[in-house]
């Protein structure tokens, strides 16, 4: 390839974001493979569990200071890059010592121990990645390829050298997390004898980032309430496993969402305006609907040949999901931008409505139909989320439908443009 080829993809972010979240899928395909593989369906439910549980404590531990990052850049115009890096480690050695404290005096079971000891990781891994999104997401997207391959490394090691049981799952687990930790870190560009660890001035962004952290709760429940609550149902971790597969394979079709949507944020927080969203989102949905028709034909054969007959069910779970992953399309772009431009409120309000559509339906169908009921929930919630973001917006700038929907001439161009590079 040439030198002028290569700098042209770097230097068009959603290009380059586009390629680094392909390679990312593949690696993380490969990781999923042997994830599965060697610990079977029931650890891999149980490996699951731990992290739902981990991670919906974090963002609640996060209170949302991360979501203020962009409206205050956007704001303000200052420089906030230093002052947030300060608040997120004050917060990590404050939430580090609790853990601390809790294990050795309340001595928990190990699942609890192991779920308490990931909270603080999480959540300076998360809170770290988003700042650093925002000022610079290519080195964001670098940073996850390699993880992925660390990822793959440490998995085939276990392999080849260990038999899985629930020892070797919760130290992947926690190793993978104070991998994703010490990368987070570095992709920062500061030494750290110059990191003031420090809660002092936190107040404004905790009060703004309220109700926005009370959001990605809910996007979070919208997302990991299912495996939740399976658990509540005494499902079998067995069909757990099998499940969180399937609910994993379906959300690989965020591809392309999740590309173009980190690129939209910061470009948003730099300045872009609606027609981005716009165009972003055309070409998202169209896209991802590709993804879905070859996920139809290719998704029951590759089960089997990439992951074994154990977890051939997770198939259906695929079928039902991926149709709402359509839907989801609308609430990633127009979510980003309520955030840039402080319409915090309304994203709370639909992914409270959708929520809690969640959660009624998996209480009501789990116990008649098991996974494929918790599979249904979240197809019904992810296809209203969508449409009630999408007329939301259509109805905030006056934009009509089509504008988000219907393909451009120019739109194919630019996915020409894209493939060519």
């Amino acid at each position: 390839m040439k030198k002028s080829v290569i700098k042209n993809i770097v230097n068009d972010a959603y290009s380059f974001s586009l390629i680094a979240k392909i390679i990312s899928v593949i690696t993380g395909l490969v990781y999923s493979i042997l994830f599965s593989r060697y610990l079977g369906a029931e650890l891999r439910g149980t490996a699951s569990i731990i992290n739902n549980y981990s991670e919906l404590i974090m963002l609640v531990l996060c209170f949302g200071v991360y979501q203020a990052y962009p409206y205050f850049k956007k704001k303000t115009g200052e420089n906030k890059y230093t002052e947030y890096i300060n608040l997120i480690f004050g917060m990590f050695l404050v939430y580090s010592g609790i853990v601390a404290a809790f294990i050795l005096i309340v001595r928990p079971f190990v699942s609890v121990a192991v779920t308490a000891v990931l909270i603080p990781l999480l959540m300076g891994i998360k809170q770290l990645n988003y700042v650093v999104l925002i000022e610079n997401p290519k080195l964001r997207n670098m940073a996850q390829i390699w993880l992925d391959l660390f990822d793959i490394v440490f998995l085939g090691a276990l392999m080849i050298f260990t038999t899985a049981n629930y020892f070797y799952c919760v130290l992947f687990l926690i190793v993978k997390q104070v991998v994703c930790f010490i990368i987070a870190v570095a992709n920062l560009k500061i030494p750290l004898h110059k990191i003031r660890p420090t809660l002092k001035g936190i107040w404004p962004y905790v009060k703004y980032g309220f109700i926005p952290m009370l959001t990605v709760i809910l996007m979070e429940v919208n997302y990991k309430v299912d495996v939740l609550m399976l658990d509540w149902f005494q499902i079998s971790q067995a069909e757990i496993g099998v499940y969180s597969l399937g609910v994993m394979l379906a959300q690989k079709l965020w591809l392309i969402p999740d590309a173009l949507k980190d690129i939209l944020l910061s470009k948003l927080a730099g300045g872009k305006t609606e027609s981005e969203v716009c165009k972003v989102t055309r070409i998202s949905f169209w896209v991802t609907i590709i993804c879905v028709i070859g996920m139809v034909f290719l998704g029951k054969p590759l089960i089997w040949l990439l992951f074994g007959p154990e977890y051939s069910d997770a198939y259906l779970i695929i079928l039902v999901i991926m149709v709402g992953v359509l839907g989801m399309v609308f609430y990633k772009m127009i979510y980003s931008y309520n955030v840039v431009n402080g319409h915090k409120n309304i994203n709370f309000v639909i992914l409270g409505v959708s929520s809690l559509i969640n959660v009624v339906l998996n209480a009501a169908v789990i116990p008649f139909l098991g996974i494929m009921g918790a599979g249904l929930a979240s197809l019904i919630s992810y296809t209203a989320c969508g449409i009630a973001f999408l007329l939301y917006f259509c109805k905030k700038t006056n934009i009509p439908l089509k504008e988000l929907v219907l393909l451009k001439k120019s739109d194919i161009k630019q996915i020409k443009k894209m493939l060519k590079k």
